[in-house]
């Protein structure tokens, strides 16, 4: 959800440059026809102002999809070192309990989950 909301955004803000773009191109081709030396220097700072803007924006959004991804590797190890607790059906349809700790390597198959939950308190995991 995060991502889309992102992508709309970048999207809008690039439809914004682009327009802003357009009409300063419009409006520096009617200074240069009218010779207008004074406004076309304005406009032509306005277009490297632009431009730069435009640079800075791109890292901006480059320096954000950076950071979202060192948070998602940061998030996927903290998740896979954590105790995981799940309820598994056979290949017979017969449901069982699965509880694996990576910390320590150990893993249990249970009928119950009561059966989990002593194993995982006599073994004092998952803190």
């Amino acid at each position: 959800m995060a991502s889309t909301l992102q992508f709309k955004l970048n999207e809008i803000s690039a439809q914004h440059q682009a327009t802003i773009a357009a009409s300063l191109a419009r409006r520096l081709a009617v200074a240069q026809a009218d010779q207008n030396m004074q406004l076309i220097a304005l406009l032509e700072q306005e277009q490297e102002q632009l431009s730069l803007d435009s640079r800075q924006s791109g890292f901006a959004a480059f320096s954000a999809q950076i950071k979202q991804i060192w948070h998602s590797w940061m998030e996927a190890i903290v998740q896979s070192s954590e105790l995981s607790v799940d309820q598994i059906m056979g290949d017979d349809g017969t449901l069982f309990w699965r509880a694996h700790d990576p910390q320590t390597g150990k893993t249990l198959y249970a009928e119950s989950r009561s059966d989990v939950v002593k194993w995982i308190e006599d073994n004092d995991l998952g803190r």
